[in-house]
């Protein structure tokens, strides 16, 4: 579930926050066929998960990234 309310949708996966910065959501897939497209190898391409935790309002988010490690592919 992402945190942007209605009207904060600019298209898929890309949203304006309160402040007026942006936010993509890269999927895993679309980060193998980006780093592919630019010559790099993938070796690892995975979410992590971690909880963050606001101990003085009391509340507990997920966050969701994408961990990734690439190789430049020699040219021959």
């Amino acid at each position: 579930m992402l945190r942007f309310s209605d009207g904060h949708k600019l298209d898929d996966n890309f949203y304006v926050r309160q402040d007026g910065t942006r936010a993509y959501y890269f999927s895993t897939e679309y980060m193998d066929s980006l780093v592919k497209s630019c010559g790099f190898e993938v070796i690892q391409n995975e979410y992590i998960r971690r909880q963050t935790v606001n101990r003085k309002e009391g509340t507990s988010v997920e966050r969701i990234f994408i961990q990734g490690k690439y190789a430049k592919i020699a040219s021959t």
